[in-house]
This record gives C-alpha cells, structure tokens and sequence, in this order.
C-alpha cells in the first residue's frame, strides 16, 4: 500500500467516524425533541399560505408566503433542498455541501453563488427567508440567526427509517410551497425501496449483516444501517447483540458474531485495499463473511448517507446479498 493510499484510507476513515459520532451522540439530545417533530396538526400540501408549522423540538414557525431566499445548515437539509426547491431560491448551504465525498450537491454547489451558513455574517447579509437547520444544531447559533431576522426551522437530519427520510422531504416541500416536487421526490424514494425488497427471493433465508470497520465501529437497533438490513430481511448483527444506535466494537467481537457479511464505506479509489484490509483483519478472517470474501465495501458518501440518497446502499446491499435477485 502506498502512502498516499495509507493517507486516504485514514484521513477518510476517520472524517466519517467524526461525521457519525457527531450525529449519533448529538441528535437531539441537547433539547427534549416533540412528540410530533415536524408538522402541525392539519398540515396539508396544497394548503395556501401562510403556513404554521412545528419543528421537532416544538418551536411555532409561521411561513408568510413562499420563501424565494433558503438557506441549509446541515448536510441532509441540503439534499433535501437541493431535491426540492429550484436551485435559484438556495443561497446557503452546509460547510459540508462542498465536500464531494459526502455531499451529493457538490457539483452543483461548485458552479452556485452560495455562502455557508457556518459564516453567521455572511448569513446576516444574505439575510434568507428561511433557514433548515439540524435538531443538533447549537442553541446559540440558532437563537442568534432567529434574533436577526432569519426565520429558521430545526428538523430531523439522524433519521432511523425511510419514513423520517419521507417526512422530512414533505416538510421541505411543505415550508417551500414546493409539495409537487417533494411529492415527486418521496416517490422516487418509495419505487428504489420496492425494486430493491423485490431483489429477496420468497424462500431466502435471513442472512447476518454486520456493520464494521478497521475503525472499529457499528450501527445496531435505531440506525437507518439497521432499518435497511431489515427492510431487506436480513439480519442486523449489531442490534441482535444488543448494540445500540452506534456503537463501537472490536474484531474479537466480529470472530464470535461470525457475521455472513461485513459492510463498511470506502473512499472510491481505495474500495478494494479496505476490502483486502479487513479481509487481513484475524478476527474478520475466521468468520463466514471473511471466508467467503462476503465484504461489501461501498462509496463513504452512501455509506455515511442520512437522507433519500441512503437508498443506494439498500440497492447495494440488496445487491450482494440477493445477486440472482430482480
């Protein structure tokens, strides 16, 4: 392995753990989340405005009339924006809507006039109609954007099913006046979702997945990684040993779990060298999945996924698991 591989395979490992550790041990925990996260009661696509809505920590949001200025504070904001509203309207984004390696946007972000809304003057300047922000985003970032002017809504962005995924679509579209497109949207989700559970024959038995890096993590009960596994009707092995949402995990844990696949991301030129790294893993070698080369290593930014774009990975998964599938 080269050093330059060696660089890529540790400098991208370890931004994707701090994206998940950030998201996992911050998702709401700060501010008690509503029990409705976010729409009001009666909410309606269609419905002219204004609009009244909740956010997911329960805060009242009033829309006057179609915001023709957005701006996005977290990554899964921005593909929903991005996937809803005309790119004119979007004038700020996420740091991370840059970054190609896990941004979806990116090169579209690349040819915009956009600022980030980590710059709160740049935000002041631009002053946008309304703002998407992350549950997890700080109190006080949020108290000072809304004290200048700029209405800003707090929603789900560490989903645990496609659902939340659909909900948070809806809400986009419903804050935007965009509901068609939205609807269109959720759509395309739902019909990825479908042809990917198609691919399971009716008598497959029920393989075990397991979620694992050389950095030592996992994903159990409440994750989307484990919502996909089951939608697929597989077998999470992170939450059948009790793990919660993350978690970490050793490779003697691997050895006595005896996984029949090992799924982790990957940076795309380095796909196979993490393939062959986990595969020279001891504790990963004496299981099924290391036995039988059963290691599914997908792009980080499918991987890493907590928006619609995380269907790839069921359609990867769905994939190596059901190959003689649809």
């Amino acid at each position: 392995m080269t050093r330059s591989t060696r660089a890529a395979l540790v400098g991208g490992g370890l931004l994707c753990v701090a994206l998940f550790v950030a998201a996992w041990r911050f998702g709401g925990d700060l501010v008690p989340l509503s029990d409705s996260p976010t729409a009001s009661e009666g909410a309606a696509a269609g419905e002219p405005f204004p609009r009244t809505m909740r956010d997911i920590h329960g805060v009242e949001l009033t829309v006057d009339s179609a915001p023709q200025s957005l701006a996005s504070q977290a990554l899964v904001t921005d593909h929903y924006l991005f996937a809803v509203a005309p790119h004119e309207r979007i004038v700020a984004v996420s740091t991370v809507a840059h970054d190609e390696r896990y941004s979806y946007v990116a090169d579209i972000v690349s040819r915009m006039d956009v600022i980030v809304t980590s710059d709160p003057e740049a935000v002041l300047r631009r002053k946008p109609a309304l703002m998407l922000a992350a549950e997890s985003a700080r109190a006080d970032y949020v108290e000072m954007t809304r004290a200048s002017g700029v209405p800003v809504f707090r929603m789900r962005t560490v989903p645990e099913t496609f659902d939340q995924i659909g909900r948070g679509l809806e809400t986009t579209g419903y804050l935007t006046g965009e509901d068609a497109a939205a609807d269109r949207e959720i759509e395309r989700l739902r019909e990825r979702i479908a042809a990917a559970k198609a691919r399971r024959p009716a008598d497959a038995p029920a393989p075990r997945v397991l979620a694992f890096s050389s950095f030592a993590y996992t994903y159990g009960e409440g994750s989307l990684f484990d919502h996909v596994v089951t939608e697929l009707g597989a077998i999470n092995v992170g939450a059948e040993q009790g793990i919660g949402a993350y978690g970490s995990i050793s490779s003697e844990h691997v050895a006595s779990w005896n996984p029949d696949w090992i799924v982790c991301g990957g940076e795309p030129d380095v796909i196979e060298s993490v393939r062959e790294r986990l595969l020279g893993d001891a504790g990963v070698a004496v299981t099924a999945a290391g036995r039988k080369r059963q290691i599914l290593v997908v792009n980080n930014r499918l991987y890493v996924s907590m928006s619609q774009h995380a269907v790839g990975l069921m359609e990867a998964l769905a994939a190596a698991l059901y190959p003689e599938g649809q």
